[in-house]
């Protein structure tokens, strides 16, 4: 991130989008004005007089796992060339964590406030960077005087934008315990809230510009240390039966299976770090089968290739299904 103002900009970015989206929303007029803040929860008192208000709190910045590259074990990631600059750093992807919370004095004010925001976050899963462009060309211009804006003056709208390569935004559907968790930490009463990620991959500054040969992006190796039948199956390992590989750093962004060398990858249906559960193709033909997990990349930064790192390769004994029925004809 070689901007420190990227954080700030996106937390306006979203905030803006939210004004603009109640503004727009006709079914809304009967509220008034409703206010958007992005203050912390203990912060905000609503009295009886009080207005509807919207409050965006960023409360967790984690880094994005593909940029992690602090990590210097047996497990190091797995890049193509690394043919670098001396000076040279990677760029620094990050995950924003917001928790956005409705506020009224009225009945059925927060439940009308959280649906429409939910609605209007669904249909805005990307910021783009005319969006971004125009948000930060707002805040630059409404408030000169504000924080915000006298910290643009520093550097410029144009290059702001230009290093938010790629912005997405996903809700994180909080289940109650989660939730109660994390209101514990704010030390404030809770109200309606629904949590969002927002991932940011972030172009690099020009201390960090890299030979042609190198790949900014690096996954982790993930390694098979075994494959066996799932349970449900009694141990026996036919076409269309389910089996579990274990081993280490399987999950990545995009999983994907990869049996005996095929071009067509296989979703699988559970995946964790040590463990992946996965369903075999019904057209397999019984004997010995190779089987690799397939990391993808799940954004691609500018100028480079697709990336996709994979595993040591596992085999197992495929059994052919013997139909009895077929067995008892033979017998007659």
């Amino acid at each position: 991130m070689s901007n420190g103002l990227a954080i700030a900009a996106i937390t306006a970015v979203f905030k803006n989008l939210l004004e603009d989206g109640l503004v727009q929303n006709a079914a809304l007029s009967s509220m008034g004005n409703v206010l958007v803040t992005t203050l912390p929860p203990d912060q905000i008192s609503i009295g009886v007089d009080g207005q509807p208000q919207l409050n965006l709190f960023l409360y967790q910045v984690a880094q994005n796992r593909n940029a992690d590259l602090g990590k210097s074990d047996r497990n190091q990631p797995v890049c193509h060339q690394t043919s670098i600059e001396e000076d040279a750093l990677p760029p620094l992807a990050i995950n924003l964590h917001y928790v956005l919370t409705a506020y009224g004095n009225k009945d059925f004010q927060t439940e009308i406030l959280l649906g429409y925001v939910m609605q209007l976050m669904h249909q805005t899963p990307v910021l783009s960077n005319a969006r971004i462009r125009a948000a930060l060309n707002h805040v630059a211009t409404i408030n000169r005087s504000g924080l915000l804006a006298q910290a643009i003056e520093s550097t410029s709208v144009e290059a702001l934008t230009e290093e938010l390569d790629q912005v997405r935004i996903a809700p994180n559907l909080f289940n109650t315990e989660q939730m109660s968790r994390l209101w514990s930490l704010f030390q404030s009463s809770y109200r309606p809230s629904i949590a969002y990620e927002v991932s940011m991959v972030l172009n690099e500054s020009q201390k960090s510009l890299v030979k042609s040969s190198y790949n900014s992006q690096m996954l982790y190796q993930p390694r098979i240390n075994k494959v066996t039948a799932s349970p449900s199956t009694n141990g026996e390992i036919v076409a269309g039966s389910s089996l579990i590989i274990y081993g280490k750093n399987l999950k990545g962004d995009v999983t994907r299976l990869r049996i005996n060398e095929e071009e067509n990858l296989l979703e699988p249906q559970i995946v964790e770090h040590n463990r992946i559960l996965f369903k075999l193709p019904q057209n397999l033909q019984a004997g010995v089968q190779k089987v690799q997990v397939v990391h993808q990349q799940l954004y691609k930064y500018k100028n480079d290739e697709d990336l996709e790192v994979v595993s040591n390769e596992q085999t197992f004994v495929l059994h052919s299904i013997i139909d009895d029925n077929l067995t008892l004809a033979l017998q007659d």
